[in-house]
């Protein structure tokens, strides 16, 4: 595989809790879930991606007789493992992370995505669009109820607490959506699947602060942001993204919780 990528914080010079690792044959891009200060560990969102995302790099690129579901299972309970002490692991806002996976092994491409990361696979006739919705679905209400009001008054603010609650509330519990946190029973709840190689053109991974340009704020389709990787790279995609952010800074065209989101794109040749 040939990598590009680009990624960069929501707020210059804040934190980034995206973290992107890839190798010859194994790429993974992993989206930390902001949490409340008080969230029961000690260590943070940032220490907990860069730990969870080395560890699943390590098991996907190194074990290619377990399926990539079984190396996030492997992965969380590693990191797990590392700060059981003295931090509350049972929490829902403990720290937890968005995954994509994809690795070569033989003949195959073999691709993992859990919770709202997108991947999309380029073959000769067909884009393949891989992500996890049940985020969405189960804050759907809630987000509609949000958006009734103008960004920033106050029952915009009452309404934004609601929908953080039940996001809060349906984490990794049946019939809610799931993330990598602590419970490595998360990882049997990823979308997986596999394609031939050679089949396989080119891929892009995103997190949903890049994603956001086609799927929140409906600026071109998947099609034509493959296009912008293609001809002009992830840096370009992530520009045009900080560009309609700023177009819209109060939120008004686009409601949303976060009016800048941590982004990263990558591209990758087959």
């Amino acid at each position: 595989m040939r990598v590009e990528f680009a990624t960069e914080p929501g707020h210059p010079g804040g934190p980034n809790e995206d973290f992107v690792v890839a190798g010859p044959t194994t790429l993974v891009l992993l989206d930390g879930v902001t949490s409340s200060s008080d969230n029961g560990c000690k260590h943070g969102v940032p220490w907990f991606v860069e730990r969870l995302g080395t560890a699943l790099f390590t098991h996907s690129g190194g074990r290619p007789d377990r399926s990539l579901a079984e190396c996030l299972h492997d992965a969380i309970e590693d990191t797990s493992a590392l700060h059981v002490d003295g931090c509350d692991l049972a929490r829902p806002d403990a720290p937890a992370a968005t995954a994509v996976v994809v690795r070569v092994v033989g003949d195959r491409l073999e691709y993992l995505v859990l919770s709202d990361s997108t991947l999309l696979i380029e073959r000769d006739d067909d884009l393949t669009v891989v992500t996890d919705d049940r985020l969405g679905v189960v804050g759907a209400a809630a987000r509609r109820r949000r958006n009734a009001h103008p960004a920033g008054s106050s029952g915009y603010l009452t309404a934004h607490q609601e929908y953080a609650d039940t996001v809060r509330a349906t984490r990794n519990v049946p019939g809610g959506h799931w993330v990598a946190a602590a419970d490595p029973a998360a990882a049997g709840e990823a979308l997986t699947g596999g394609l031939a190689l050679g089949e396989v053109r080119a891929f892009a991974a995103l997190t949903d602060g890049a994603s956001r340009l086609v799927d929140r704020f409906g600026i071109g389709d998947w099609d034509r942001l493959m296009t912008t990787l293609r001809h002009f790279g992830p840096a370009e995609l992530l520009a045009r993204v900080r560009a309609a952010e700023a177009s819209d800074a109060d939120g008004a065209r686009w409601p949303r919780g976060k009016v800048c989101d941590d982004a990263t794109a990558v591209w990758a040749l087959v």
